[in-house]
């Protein structure tokens, strides 16, 4: 038999440096193709490209380029793809940190590989230092990917860093984020020095870093040769390039460090677009007016008016020309107010991008700290525990007094903690952090978040009632934000403590016309509740293949369709349910979805033998959240219609003329509906339809 895979010839080929001519670099891989498969040269061939094609062409064994380092240049790709038309057996492998420029270009079948591709995940940083001899506990793991967004290059020299001796005098966390910080430091200084056309450009480089993207024209007064400026940071992994856009941006890890130097190196050099906020000096320009007029509309719950102003500021800013500390949409402040704006008019994407564009912008900034602390809120709403602890647990211990920023950024931090205590099911630490929120002016912007988590805590600790009316409170005392995402926030924790107290028409009435995904959980739960399990599990099946379902809502869902699943005696179906909320639960940290049950579905669930990340049928019971149900009865049509007659206080032979039949069948229809609702008189039917959930 043949071998159907050939023995292949491997040439290799270096990193190109950046002032490497083309011609050059093809005469590079010529060689490399000669010497790998013995080619004997030709004395009219030169060792250009043309050379290197004539050199495939002469071979009979298939080969294999390896081109390591490659910058990819227009001419570069249209020479691979050249090479390739040519030869059908040929393999070409690119490194390179500059293809996404012109990976347009590149024939159909090629796989790029992103820096988020071949950042390092919790788990696999975990592994890496395990192996490497010093294993740590899961929380330090968490902090050094959430701090160095997973660089390998950073990531590859902590082992050595990482010590047991700690500093006097400062915190674990703080030890463990200056190790990081230094090693980080190290890296983007070796980095800098050892490529030969930024070691003295290093002035342009830090300031490079104080805008929020890279592009030529944002280098046109820092005297560098901007081309060739940008490829090289690119080639070197310092920066990254934004899809569909010619500029480039820094990692965020990589851009705190080289600000880390700039404060250090640069410190006459302005903060150009960190702080241009409402009500600073800048006031007089339009577009902090306009900012500022976003913050008033927003406080008054006019949320789509707000966001149509940032809509209109961030169009002004893509088509300005101007130097970006000239523009609003470059600042840190504007990129913060836009992203909460957004969020609370109901458009969560836009808003986590503009927040983290606020962090990355602000960086090193109150107004970066303060989007890491709304961003921590976010990730905590949204169950994404790891992401909402690393935020929390940012030192913030140098942040003065910055006015309403600062306020509404410690609120955020003290929301998100709860949010995080509630979902371990840590009801002590909850009430602390709930007390010391009461004890401060808590910002109107975080109204409903304060309530959802007051709510929360109620339903953990069996006190529905108190959370209503708390709630209730609160909204006839700011009517005006009970609007945008703030009304769906509230109506379902509303919705749950109503589940809580046995009023499922109310529950009905408050989320019957929201087909948001916060509250897809409580529709799927007050169905379940209801006797209706087959109605709570397509709703499980409906919305948790939704995309954008958040970790929490598909962990809510995933626990509810096992619950729907084994009421409806199929706990065969039931198990995959409970393995996926067990793993969601394993990567997000949440508990108490599980308990957000009755206890008899609590008690189904613990009978599958699926070992469960918490004693979810004990804590069920123990907490009791949703300890009563309401029967259903389904009614046909003719049925509903005569009962409606009833409640109207109609006569059989009334009933009968309005619904175009005889009085026997209007009979015949009441003998049914008196035997489904359980009752002899229509008196009784009227009473029973009132405590009970008809379909």
């Amino acid at each position: 038999m043949t071998d159907p895979e050939p023995r292949r010839v491997i040439a290799y080929v270096g990193p190109s440096t950046a002032d490497s001519a083309a011609d050059r670099y093809w005469a590079r891989i010529f060689d490399s193709v000669r010497r790998s498969t013995d080619a004997e040269p030709s004395t009219r061939t030169n060792r250009g490209f043309d050379g290197l094609r004539a050199a495939l062409s002469a071979t009979s064994t298939p080969v294999t380029l390896v081109l390591d380092g490659a910058r990819l240049d227009e001419g570069v790709v249209e020479g691979i793809g050249t090479l390739l038309a040519d030869e059908p057996t040929l393999r070409i492998v690119v490194a390179t940190r500059t293809a996404s420029s012109v990976g347009a270009d590149m024939p159909s079948d090629t796989r790029i590989l992103t820096s988020d591709d071949l950042a390092f995940t919790v788990d696999e940083t975990a592994a890496y230092l395990r192996d490497a001899g010093v294993p740590q506990e899961r929380w330090v793991v968490e902090r050094i990917v959430h701090r160095t967004g997973g660089l390998p290059a950073v990531i590859a020299r902590l082992p050595a860093a990482l010590s047991p001796a700690r500093i006097p005098g400062v915190t674990e966390t703080e030890h463990l984020d200056r190790i990081v910080d230094a090693v980080t430091d190290s890296v983007t200084a070796r980095t800098i020095k050892n490529e030969p056309l930024l070691a003295h450009l290093l002035r342009p480089v830090l300031v490079s870093a104080m805008t929020d993207s890279l592009t030529c024209a944002s280098l046109a007064e820092s005297g560098v040769d901007a081309p060739t400026f940008v490829t090289t940071l690119e080639s070197l992994g310092l920066v990254e390039p934004v899809p569909g856009n010619s500029a480039r941006v820094y990692p965020d890890a990589v851009r705190r460090s080289l600000l880390r130097r700039a404060v250090a190196d640069l410190p006459a050099e302005p903060t150009r677009t960190y702080l241009v906020v409402p009500g600073s000096p800048d006031r007089g320009s339009n577009g902090a007016a306009q900012l500022g007029q976003v913050v008033a509309l927003r406080k008054e719950g006019r949320f789509a008016e707000a966001a149509s102003i940032c809509d209109e500021l961030a169009s002004r800013a893509v088509s300005s020309s101007g130097a970006p500390e000239t523009t609003v949409g470059s600042d840190a402040a504007f990129c913060f107010q836009a992203g909460l704006t957004y969020f609370f008019a109901v458009r969560p994407h836009e808003a986590m991008g503009m927040l983290r564009r606020a962090r990355s912008v602000g960086a090193g900034t109150p107004v970066g700290d303060d989007a890491v602390a709304a961003l921590g809120l976010m990730h905590a709403l949204r169950g994404e525990g790891p992401e909402a602890r690393g935020a929390v647990s940012t030192d913030r211990s140098h942040r003065g007094d910055h006015g309403a920023g600062a306020r509404l950024a410690h609120t955020a931090e003290r929301v998100a903690a709860a949010l995080l205590a509630i979902d371990r099911l840590e009801c002590d630490v909850a009430l602390d952090i709930l007390v010391d929120i009461e004890a401060c002016t808590t910002p109107d912007e975080l109204w409903a978040f304060v309530l959802y988590a007051q709510g929360s805590f109620a339903l953990l600790t069996r006190t529905p009632m108190e959370g209503l009316r708390r709630i209730k409170a609160e909204i006839r005392k700011h009517p005006e934000l009970h609007a945008g995402y703030n009304a769906v926030l509230v109506n379902a924790i509303r919705a749950d403590l109503e589940l809580a107290l046995g009023d499922f028409d109310r529950a009905q009435n408050l989320i019957a016309d929201s087909t948001h995904l916060f509250t897809a959980p409580v529709h799927a739960r007050m169905r379940l509740l209801t006797g209706d399990p087959a109605g709570a599990e397509a709703l499980v099946h409906h919305y948790g293949t939704d995309p954008n379902c958040t970790p929490r809502q598909a962990l809510e869902l995933a626990v509810l369709g096992a619950a729907a699943a084994c009421a409806l005696g199929r706990d065969t179906e039931a198990r995959p349910h409970l393995d996926r909320a067990i793993a969601l639960s394993q990567q997000t940290g949440l508990l108490r979805p599980f308990t957000m049950v009755s206890p008899l579905a609590a008690r189904h669930l613990g009978s599958l033998g699926v070992p469960l990340p918490t004693a979810a049928e004990p804590t069920a019971l123990d907490t009791a959240t949703y300890p009563k149900s309401k029967p259903m009865v389904r009614l046909t049509p003719r049925e509903r219609a005569v009962l409606d007659g009833l409640i109207a206080g109609r006569s059989a032979r009334t009933i009968a003329k309005v619904e175009f039949v005889s009085v026997n069948t209007v009979k015949t229809q009441l003998r049914s509906l008196y035997r489904k609702l359980g009752v002899n008189s229509g008196k009784d039917a009227v009473i029973a339809a009132r405590h009970l959930v008809l379909d």
